[in-house]
């Protein structure tokens, strides 16, 4: 995909566009002057061009990651539903917005930022399949059925973020090249009707591999196509939509069962704990299908000194994305004698943004012995003290080495900051320079072969076929070595169980509970304490942002009931 260097090409190429404006003489300023060379009607032309123009799209998934540095970065991923929550915002302002679900309202700066994501990924997306439609554009047939499938794959998943998350929303279905303020929502029928169009039109139309890594290829739309089939409860279509993905239709995908990658000569990792096959998924230059990753079905692109690579928060170019995010900061824990330099144990600067429910990091382990997913090379549970520590206040001496216990973790931020599970996934053990306070950053997975699985499963239960639910579920935990479930354990609820094993910080955990209806009584189950006192009914959608609504002054554009 090539974004690092294609941006600046972009904004070179915007520059010039601009530069083309300028006069002689201070009353020209007004005439616009047509000159032979580059000019906005001739910007998409040749295919290098939509390239360019579709690397936009690409650029915008990277914010979905990381613009702020900090857990509203991760929030879709879950973070203040039922598998994660936020810590220090609890002791900084335990009333704030998806803290207490009573704060959010039309101004949430989350629903804002959801809504104009989207929307500007759909926009850019639009931009191309326009521009494909134009005489001058210099295309062979096949390069417009190939841009216009990237194109509208692109913009139904932008779509699919906005209906599950909204319910019905405007349909824009080109470029809007005039002011315009009388925007109406469309039906959620509707929208699921135009999403479904562009994904049969992608599934048909789009390579079935690349050789870009990040690039959208066919088994990325019908894994889509999957979903929202479910979602309009046509559960055979779902199937029949996973299967291509599963049966090699789309292309040879597998499970990784095997050691893979950058780091696969390697047997252990800190304090000599044995590593696998998962624990290579998640390491640096093994993201993508293209550096033999068998599952990774669309990947969007952060790693660094690549092309496509980087971050959108440049400040943070350093250090790890989730890692940060998702790792406690047990390398300040002073009272443990960890403190900088002192944490010689440390395997990251963690900075305790978020931290997993005891839904997610140890109730669904229950039922787990030998669940390579759950090891300690792939959720860290011991840390060790990092001086000796006197006796005190009943509790007994400690040696530098010792492995922290329980008993030791008496205050509110020795288990909500400074020690808790760190899921290894999001993080790694090697830093730039032998610095554990620099990180790494690697690529996200957007679609993985597993949930392809869980979505047919979840097809196949909504029939009523628990047989063939069960054994898609037992693909993957046959990969994981966990015991086999059986027809007796398949419900929803065994799904969603087996979704945070799996995918616990790579699905879009809002959008799984909100297609489902099921926010309110997962959150008020599982959800950290101010999450279930607060959550109520219509926390299953967003609030409609009020400057769209204030915007829109030409029309109404309802609020959603709750709001």
């Amino acid at each position: 995909m090539i974004m690092q260097n294609i941006i600046k090409k972009i904004t070179a190429f915007m520059l010039a566009i601009s530069l083309l404006a300028g006069c002689k003489k201070d009353g020209e300023f007004l005439t616009e002057i047509r000159r032979d060379g580059l000019t906005v009607d001739n910007a998409l032309i040749t295919k290098s061009q939509f390239d360019l123009a579709l690397n936009s799209c690409y650029r915008q998934l990277q914010f979905f990651y990381n613009s702020t540095d900090g857990w509203t970065d991760f929030w879709h991923l879950g973070v203040n539903f039922d598998v994660a929550a936020t810590t220090t915002v609890y002791i900084a302002d335990p009333n704030a917005p998806w803290v207490n679900y009573t704060k959010i309202n039309s101004q949430d700066g989350q629903s804002a930022k959801w809504w104009n994501w989207n929307y500007t990924m759909i926009k850019y997306a639009n931009t191309v399949i326009a521009g494909i439609e134009n005489p001058a554009a210099k295309l062979t047939a096949d390069e417009k059925n190939a841009l216009a499938a990237e194109a509208r794959f692109l913009r139904a998943w932008g779509y699919r973020n906005l209906v599950i998350a909204f319910g019905g929303v405007p349909i824009i279905a080109g470029p809007v090249t005039a002011p315009k303020v009388d925007f109406t929502r469309n039906t959620q029928a509707e929208c699921y009707d135009f999403i479904k169009k562009d994904l049969t039109f992608a599934s048909a139309n789009l390579p079935i591999s690349t050789t870009v890594p990040g690039k959208v290829v066919r088994a990325a739309s019908d894994h889509l196509l999957a979903e929202i089939n479910i979602i309009l409860k046509d559960y055979d279509g779902a199937i029949a939509a996973a299967t291509k993905v599963i049966n090699g239709t789309d292309g040879p995908y597998s499970l990784m069962n095997t050691r893979f990658g950058a780091r696969r000569t390697e047997t252990t990792t800190t304090r000599g704990t044995p590593v696998d096959y998962y624990w290579d998924l998640h390491e640096i230059n093994n993201s993508d299908y293209q550096m033999g990753n068998r599952e990774a079905i669309w990947v969007a692109q952060f790693e660094r000194n690549v092309p496509g690579g980087g971050i959108a928060f440049p400040t943070q170019g350093n250090w790890m994305i989730q890692g940060r995010a998702y790792w406690c900061r047990h390398w300040l824990f002073a009272k443990a004698g960890l403190a900088v330099p002192g944490a010689s144990d440390s395997v990251g600067r963690g900075a305790s943004f978020i931290r997993g429910t005891t839904y997610s990091n140890w109730d669904v382990w229950a039922r787990s012995a030998g669940d390579i997913r759950n090891s300690e090379a792939n959720i860290r549970r011991n840390f060790y003290f990092g001086a000796n520590i006197a006796a005190a206040g009943g509790q007994p001496a400690y040696k530098k080495g010792d492995l922290i216990p329980k008993s030791f973790l008496t205050a509110y931020e020795d288990t909500m900051w400074y020690i808790y599970p760190n899921w290894t996934k999001f993080g790694t053990d090697k830093h730039a320079d032998g610095n554990f306070i620099n990180g790494y950053t690697k690529d996200q997975y957007v679609m993985r072969l597993p949930e392809t699985y869980l979505l047919r499963a979840e097809a196949y239960l909504a029939k009523g076929d628990k047989a063939s639910a069960v054994a898609d579920i037992n693909v993957i935990r046959t990969r994981a070595k966990a015991p086999l479930a059986t027809a007796n354990d398949i419900t929803l609820d065994y799904i969603l169980d087996e979704r945070v094993r799996e995918l616990y910080g790579e699905e879009y955990r809002m959008l799984t509970l909100m297609r489902l209806g099921l926010v309110f009584d997962r959150v008020k189950k599982y959800g950290d304490v101010n999450q279930r006192a607060s959550v109520a009914a219509h926390n299953n959608l967003l609030p409609i942002p009020q400057g769209e609504i204030d915007k829109n002054n030409g029309a109404k554009l309802t609020q959603n009931p709750g709001y």
